[in-house]
């Protein structure tokens, strides 16, 4: 690159970043001329919500503060419109033979996955990006759920694993967590959110050939769970298989995260 025009990335750089301080030094003032535009076009509920969504998109650009908001009103149980309020239309939809209507929410820090059966969340897949770390203390595995192997948890109820061009990936069911009387946790991972070693997908294969072939897999569990960390996470009230359904292939992925 010449000289020119590493020059003249820097002053875009230098110039981004005076931007981003001079909007954080001026936000109170930004919102106050809001709310004052606001009043006079309508009443005070609408004041409100602008003040608010105002507030959440310059709060987004320098932190996490928003996207931590929307996940704590998701919650098993709650009605499936909730999410629409929440997030905005699904980003993807897709329904399955059992009757299982699955629709993905996409967040600047993550994706969610959400199953409806009656009109309400029967189970939600949380899938973050890069950089983003969900609060996670009311699963099973604790706050540090994505510090640690999935051996870390509760020992597992139930669990799938899958080898595949599209996708590889490994999910579990754990009756532990702050609610367990009312859902499970979940939590498992996935490759197209980050890659593994070669020796892990071995592992994982091991486990989906017993599986498939009906052998024991106490054995082949134990060492996938001891040598893999979660990626994902998530509650559910739905067996496993249903939840499989929910998980996004390499190819879905890029398709919702394509600029």
């Amino acid at each position: 690159m010449s000289e020119t025009s590493t020059t003249s990335c820097n002053s875009e750089e230098e110039r981004g970043s005076a931007i981003s301080r001079l909007f954080k030094s001026k936000y109170p003032q930004f919102v106050a001329l809001i709310s004052i535009v606001a009043i006079a076009l309508g009443g005070l509920n609408d004041t409100i919500d602008v003040v608010r969504k105002v507030q959440d998109i310059v709060l987004s650009k320098f932190t996490d503060i928003p996207s931590h908001r929307k996940l704590n009103k998701v919650y098993v149980g709650a009605s499936s419109k909730s999410l629409d309020e929440i997030y905005g239309a699904p980003v993807y939809i897709k329904k399955k033979a059992t009757g299982n209507l699955i629709k993905y929410y996409q967040d600047n820090r993550y994706i969610i996955s959400s199953i409806e059966r009656g009109g309400a969340i029967a189970a939600y897949l949380v899938f973050p990006k890069k950089g983003f770390e969900p609060r996670t203390t009311e699963h099973s595995g604790g706050e540090d759920l994505f510090s640690h192997t999935l051996a870390y948890q509760d020992p597992v109820n139930r669990f799938s694993a899958n080898i595949s061009r599209t996708n590889s990936y490994y999910i579990e069911e754990n009756a532990y967590g702050e609610f367990s009387s009312l859902y499970y946790s979940i939590s498992g991972f996935s490759s197209f959110l980050s890659p593994t070693t070669k020796d892990n997908q071995a592992r994982l294969k091991k486990l989906a050939d017993d599986q498939i072939f009906g052998f024991d897999t106490t054995e082949s569990v134990r060492r996938v769970r001891e040598n893999l960390a979660p990626n994902f996470y998530g509650y559910s009230i739905l067996d496993i298989g249903a939840l499989e359904d929910a998980i996004l292939s390499n190819t879905e992925y890029k398709l919702l995260n394509k600029q």
